[in-house]
């Protein structure tokens, strides 16, 4: 006690921040600002914040369906597998109760506002053995335009920051004082920055050295037994950071290797400079305006003035290994470095303290106010420049005011339009051409969330397959302008722009006309594939209707109908197949009644339409049709008809009826068994986002495994060999994906067992075995498995990569 006492005393005893209430009141001015901007802005959330709010809300949905198991456990882990979920773990508390808007961020980073404060503040007075430069420094913080600008918005950044920060604190801590409890904060920092953006570990880098360093020094100056405490104090913290990033590191090990090899590669549209070139490593030095004030970026420079202090050299010396680091990735943005803000400011502070000591000893009193004027005069200025985004969805502060005063509102106006595309019944998911700033397909499918209503948006044009879109979404949106990243399959959209436009199967709805939007056009199809109406009769249980024959679309169609409760036909499964009169199987299909579009919280007794279609390239003129279909309580119905063909013209390509949901799913069991992992990739890629706002936890994945399984027994009830193989196939990839390696293990022993020449399942039964169940003895066996894993890739005409150096060991 009477040590601390007499460390505040010699601290009030230093020379004093002149106008320090002054900065300080320019601080609540900022926080004040901030209110004001969070207030005003009428824009809706675009592109990246977008996607974040929409990860958050699926965090908070999968907490309202807890349930004790392992699977939701594990579901927990891989809802996002792009981004660490620090930042989504702190908004559950608030997605629990409603939707996680913009507005819930926006408290959240309020909270992470008060952290900083303090750690700037901490870290600050740590440095420089002064409080008020501690707390100047908090106050410079707010004054930054990037700061604020993050705090506006809902992304990462800002979690990172506090992070970085709470990490920088925890390290010079230990460097000053080592202890156990100092290691365990520095491990519990370095885990916060890994479990909010594994990039930000680069900051850390030089400090992480250093500590390492000074640990063996010090054991190599202890005596005794106490040699080796400080590299036990290092084991400590180290083992803080693996404990506590290993429930997520560990179980997405795979996706951040593979994220962060093209995340590292990937080449920013901000930045159009070559690499290496002077513009592309001052590309940060020149963002510095926008990211804390032209007015007060020269202050960290104070700290030359004179000599530089031990301590502001190792600050320096921390800010230039994050800005190296950061900028030998190729990928830039002004938002990355923000994370070092926190040191300018404490350099700002402290190298203010020494120009107003500088000036009062040099050049009397009357020169020191005069400085402190200037100073003063910076803040104002900064003060002046807040409120601009860094981001886009924002408007800027001095324009979000005028726009609400105008009336122009774009999130309620857009909000308004998309209730006017819900479709009582169904779930919706709807194809977005454009992708501007207010019409992207993120922008439109958090504004639908953010109200509950059944309506995703996806972007078109995502996939080298038009045709493939064009079949299984429900509509399209289009609008004027394109920005940012177009895709990889610009031409696509295209195709599928010029298709609706042309193509006598879309009608085009009238435009709408947003005041503060634009004009926004729908396209839907002429004819509907599934329609729900309530029925007027009572219905205890589903029953198919009336079975009807559709000759005028040229191939093999029909119309079903269907009516019972909403909820038990919206988990009903059916299966159909078309034989020829010799009985050889020429098509068939296996579905949820309405196409996976009807919603499993309805109620009532709905009449459900809806077209079936059997395409074959054997264009039978007569034959059978068989339908099967399977009540949610196990009782199954089947009904068998005789067919007779018409030879009409087929379906032009991207004809609405040719495919079915599963259709991507078997095209990647087709791509997997020929060993084309791209196409394979693509196409699961495809099936998991096209329609589905979060796959992973969707409940419709239970019906499809239930329908697939009833696929696998009727081939075998047939004795189709090949087509249980199909079936096994698309059973091992869906299982792998929902993260059930065992249960995909038993599919692909399966298809070894049936086809022991099928060298493709042997290798990815070896990858599961390997990599995620690890049910092997021993090492001889796990050279087996991998021995098997890399044996078709050797054996590729055209292999991916050189494998020579793995082969020649086979």
């Amino acid at each position: 006690m009477e040590r601390a006492s007499s460390r505040l005393a010699g601290e009030r005893g230093r020379l004093g921040i002149p106008f320090f209430k002054a900065w300080a009141g320019l601080g609540m001015a900022a926080l004040l600002l901030l209110v004001i901007w969070n207030w005003t802005d009428p824009l809706p959330p675009a592109w990246d914040e977008a996607q974040h709010l929409l990860q958050a809300q699926a965090f908070g949905l999968h907490l309202g369906r807890f349930r004790w198991e392992k699977i939701w456990w594990q579901q927990l882990l891989h809802l996002n597998q792009r981004y660490p979920p620090l930042a989504y773990w702190l908004g559950i508390p608030l997605a629990a109760l409603h939707p996680f808007g913009r507005a819930d961020g926006q408290l959240l980073n309020w909270v992470l506002l008060g952290v900083l404060i303090l750690a700037t503040q901490r870290l600050g007075r740590r440095v420089y053995r002064s409080w008020e430069v501690g707390w100047l420094a908090a106050a410079l913080v707010l004054l930054y335009p990037g700061i604020t600008a993050l705090a506006h918005v809902y992304m990462l950044e800002l979690p990172l920051v506090v992070a970085v920060t709470l990490a920088f604190c925890a390290l010079w801590a230990y460097a000053e004082e080592p202890s156990w409890r100092g290691a365990t904060g520095v491990g519990a920092g370095v885990a916060a920055v890994l479990l909010t953006k594994w990039t930000g570990v680069l900051f850390l880098l030089l400090p992480l050295v250093g500590a390492a360093g000074q640990a063996f020094w010090r054991s190599r100056k202890a005596v005794g037994w106490q040699k080796g405490i400080p590299v036990a104090q290092m084991g400590l913290g180290l083992a803080v950071t693996l404990l506590l990033c290993w429930p997520w590191y560990g179980a997405n090990w795979l996706f951040v290797l593979s994220n962060g090899w093209g995340y590292a590669s990937t080449a920013h549209y901000y930045v159009t400079c070559g690499a290496g070139s002077l513009c592309w490593w001052t590309a940060y030095l020149r963002w510095l305006p926008l990211q804390m004030s032209p007015f007060l970026c020269p202050l960290p420079l104070l700290t030359l003035l004179g000599s530089l202090d031990r301590r502001e050299a190792v600050l320096w010396a921390t800010y230039s290994s994050g800005y190296l680091l950061y900028t030998v990735v190729d990928i830039k943005d002004v938002r990355f470095t923000l994370p070092l803000l926190p040191l300018l400011a404490v350099l700002s502070a402290g190298g203010m303290q020494k120009a107003y000591r500088w000036l009062g000893e040099g050049w009397g009193g009357w020169a020191l106010q005069r400085g402190a004027c200037a100073g003063l005069v910076l803040g104002c200025l900064a003060l002046a420049s807040l409120g601009r985004p860094l981001t886009p969805g924002v408007a800027p502060l001095w324009r979000g005011i005028p726009m609400q005063w105008q009336g122009q509102r774009p999130a309620q106006e857009l909000t308004q339009w998309i209730e006017t595309l819900l479709q009582p019944g169904l779930t919706t998911t709807l194809g977005v051409l454009p992708n501007t700033e207010l019409i992207s397909s993120e922008t439109l499918t958090y504004l639908a969330a953010l109200q509950r209503w059944p309506v995703t948006f996806r972007a078109a044009g995502q996939t080298p397959w038009p045709e493939l879109e064009l079949s299984l979404l429900d509509g399209f949106v289009d609008a004027a302008g394109e920005q940012g990243i177009v895709g990889p399959y610009g031409p696509a959209k295209e195709q599928i722009r010029q298709h609706l436009r042309s193509s006598p199967d879309w009608r085009q709805e009238p435009g709408v006309e947003l005041p503060s939007v634009g004009r926004l056009q729908t396209y839907f199809p002429r004819r509907p594939r599934v329609t729900v109406q309530e029925s007027p009769l009572e219905a205890g249980e589903v029953e198919l209707v009336e079975v009807e024959a559709l000759s005028e679309l040229g191939i093999p169609a029909w119309r079903l109908r269907w009516q019972g409760p909403a909820q038990e036909l919206a988990q009903t499964l059916a299966w159909a197949w078309l034989e020829d009169s010799q009985g050889q199987v020429l098509a068939e299909r296996a579905w949820v009644v309405g196409q996976n579009r009807l919603q499993l919280s309805s109620t009532g007794v709905w009449l459900v339409e809806e077209i079936l279609t059997l395409p074959t390239a054997d264009f039978p003129k007569e034959g059978f049709l068989h339908l099967d279909w399977q009540l949610p309580n196990g009782i199954r119905h089947a009904l068998h008809q005789p067919w007779r063909g018409f030879l009409f013209s087929f379906q032009k390509e991207g004809s609405l009826f040719l495919m079915d949901p599963l259709f991507p799913l078997q095209e990647a069991a087709r791509a997997a068994a020929a060993g084309d992992l791209q196409t394979l990739s693509l196409y699961l890629n495809a099936w998991t986002t096209l329609q589905y706002p979060t796959f992973l936890t969707d409940p419709d994945r239970t019906l499809t495994r239930q329908l697939l399984e009833g696929q696998w027994q009727q081939a075998a009830a047939q004795g189709r060999v090949n087509r249980q193989i199909q079936s096994h196939y698309q059973l091992g990839l869906m299982l792998a994906v929902l993260l059930q390696p065992q249960a995909a293990q038993r599919h692909f022993q399966q298809i070894v067992e049936l086809d022991p020449e099928d060298q493709w399942a042997r290798a990815y039964l070896a990858f599961l075995r390997v990599f995620f169940t690890r049910d092997l003895e021993g090492v001889p066996e796990l050279q087996q498995e991998v021995s098997a894993m890399v044996r078709p890739l050797c054996q590729k005409a055209d292999p991916d990569w050189d494998w020579n150096w793995v082969c020649a060991d086979l």
